[in-house]
């Protein structure tokens, strides 16, 4: 008879088995999530690169105003979007983590001598929540970051004016 399937020694074991470690489907899916937000730091990065360029040239400094103002909206609802998936996220994170410690604490059959250990074990089960909360939160610092950048952009385009007005004699 072989022993393909082994019966858990706890009860706990048997009635909640621990979940399989990563499954082929999240890990695609967390490269995926990396990668998009690694495509659109790069896109963020060339607009930036872009409009910096044209705040050399006194001619396009008339179009980049208009380019700026619009890049700002834009990377601002990127942002809150960001924000408020990021939310869903701790939401989920702190339910979770709720539950679980509510059946270590009390409904396990495992004794576990002490909190610190509970929450080592919580968030040991809790991994995946907590790093795609990490990565939303490090693209939202990035996305809040190019924000201030444009800020910048636009605290620039009026200097340049008044450098090309000095430079133009007036």
């Amino acid at each position: 008879m072989s022993e393909e399937t082994s019966i858990p020694d706890n009860f706990d074991d048997f009635m909640n088995p621990s979940p399989v470690m990563e499954s082929q489907k999240d890990k695609s899916e967390k490269e995926t999530l990396e990668d998009r937000f690694s495509r659109e730091r790069l896109q963020w990065g060339g607009k930036i690169k872009g409009m910096s360029g044209k705040l050399r040239k006194a001619l396009d400094v008339a179009e980049l105003m208009t380019e700026v103002y619009t890049e700002r909206q834009l990377a601002l609802e990127y942002y809150h979007y960001l924000i408020s998936l990021l939310i869903k996220l701790n939401k989920r994170y702190t339910k979770s983590y709720s539950d679980k410690y509510k059946f270590y604490k009390y409904e396990s059959q495992e004794r576990i001598p002490n909190d610190k250990l509970i929450q080592i074990r919580i968030n040991s089960e809790l991994q995946d929540i907590k790093e795609k909360r990490e990565i939303f939160d490090n693209h939202a610092k990035f996305i809040d970051g190019t924000i201030k950048t444009i800020d910048n952009i636009i605290f620039g385009i009026k200097s340049r004016i008044e450098v090309e007005q000095i430079a133009r004699g007036k």
